[in-house]
């Protein structure tokens, strides 16, 4: 870790500065790679994204980090060494360092509340997530936990960092041998430990309440994080997910959820406050309007079945029930043909040829037939896609002005593998 030149650890608020140029590359089509002395620019790293901004007035596209330190992947290149003028996204900057303090807070308080260890932390464009060790939060638990975050934010603390040795740092985490996680042994225990060949590194102190190891950007106080909110979880790879959001991230939320809701509201001419009671009414009611409808396209089908299943043909002994219908549905369709396939030595053959076109084939039982099969060679002939079993499948898309022939199509088949 190159601490003397990673100025951004000891002042994430410097939006301004200037700096000799280590050196310039090419880095492919109308790029370059610029090394500086000393840069306030964060390289991608740790969950955290990377600042964007210019470097003598060109546009910043990247930075990260390599064998020979911060890489500034900048439009265009400098006019050689000398001293260059940087200048920080300010508003990129700080939400990131919202970000990535708030997680700080809410990783200690997932662990002082329920020995729950973060293994790893994502800082998105749009959200924030944390993988945590153990046991599944409950829906009280994340309520527990935000809320508390929250009262940490408005307590203001301070939010410090330095840089120390092993033998500081040894120091510093005190009973962590103990509690390696920090779990129920104080506030400042640190959460994690000196990586493996490194004698340097930086801890990221909530004051009295969290330590971590950390080389991010961070806010100055808890206050400047705003707000914390959770907003959901769910298991990943054998971990709790947790989604959140701080600061502006956190108000713009708010806001796309507050205008949601009362344009529900408007649209239910009803307070805001009814809403989740009106939404509860409505799927009741839709419930209750999608059953009539359903009993209603089986006493359709049943009708429709009597009308229609006169044979048109036979095969091999067994009656065939063949037609194109021009109304209705893929649902009442396969009703239809599962009504009329209850008749002894049956084969129907239905197909519906309006602008949702759908095929339905079935057999009674007995009918030394496969209809999914069936079904896949007269579907493949339309363009549309289809299957199902033995004595039963369906289909659907394709052309529905060739319905016909795809019913032609079947029959055939049926009196080359039945005879008749």
């Amino acid at each position: 870790m190159r601490f003397d030149e990673q100025a951004y650890l000891d002042d994430s608020y410097r939006t301004e500065f200037s700096s000799r140029v280590r050196a310039v590359e090419p880095a492919g089509e109308r790029l370059s790679a610029v090394y500086l002395e000393r840069t306030y620019f964060y390289p991608e790293s740790g969950g955290q994204p990377d600042d964007r901004g210019t470097l003598g007035g060109k546009k910043v596209v990247s930075v990260s980090e390599d064998a020979r330190g911060v890489r500034h992947l900048i439009e265009g290149t400098l006019a050689g060494a000398g001293e260059v003028e940087g200048a920080i996204d300010w508003k990129r900057r700080f939400d990131h360092m919202q970000q990535h303090s708030g997680q700080h807070l809410l990783s200690r308080v997932f662990l002082e509340a329920r020995g729950l260890r973060t293994v790893s932390f994502h800082l998105g464009e749009e959200t924030c997530t944390i993988d945590l060790e153990g046991m599944t939060p409950s829906p009280e638990t994340l309520d527990a936990v935000e809320a508390r975050a929250n009262e940490i934010v408005f307590a203001n603390a301070p939010i410090l960092h330095r840089v120390v040795g092993a033998d500081e740092f040894d120091e510093i985490a005190g009973g962590a041998a103990a509690a390696p996680d920090g779990a129920g042994t104080g506030g400042a225990v640190l959460r994690s430990r000196l990586p493996e060949g490194v004698d340097r590194v930086r801890i990221v102190e909530i004051e009295g309440r969290d330590r971590s190891t950390c080389c991010g950007t961070h806010v100055r106080s808890t206050g400047e994080i705003g707000v914390v909110k959770i907003l959901g979880m769910e298991r990943v790879k054998g971990l709790a997910r947790v989604e959140f959001v701080c600061g502006g991230r956190a108000v713009r939320d708010y806001a796309a959820k507050h205008n949601l809701i009362a344009a529900l509201a408007e649209s239910f001419t009803t307070d805001w406050r009814e809403v989740p009671r009106v939404a509860a009414k409505l799927g009741e009611e839709a419930r209750e309007l999608r059953k009539k409808a359903e009993d209603l396209g089986r006493e359709l089908a049943r009708r429709r079945a009597s009308e229609i299943a006169a044979p048109t043909g036979s095969a091999g002994g067994f009656a065939v029930v063949k037609r194109v219908l021009e109304s209705g549905d893929a649902r009442s369709l396969r009703e239809t043909a599962s009504r009329i396939r209850e008749s002894e030595r049956t084969i129907v053959l239905l197909a519906l040829a309006g602008p949702s076109p759908a095929l339905a084939f079935g057999c009674s039982p007995g009918v030394p037939l496969d209809m999914g099969e069936l079904m896949k060679s007269a579907a493949a002939l339309i363009g549309a896609r289809g299957g199902g079993g033995a004595d039963f499948a369906q289909g659907g898309g394709g052309d529905g002005s060739r319905a016909a022939e795809a019913l032609d199509h079947a029959e055939r088949l049926i009196r080359e593998a039945l005879g008749g």
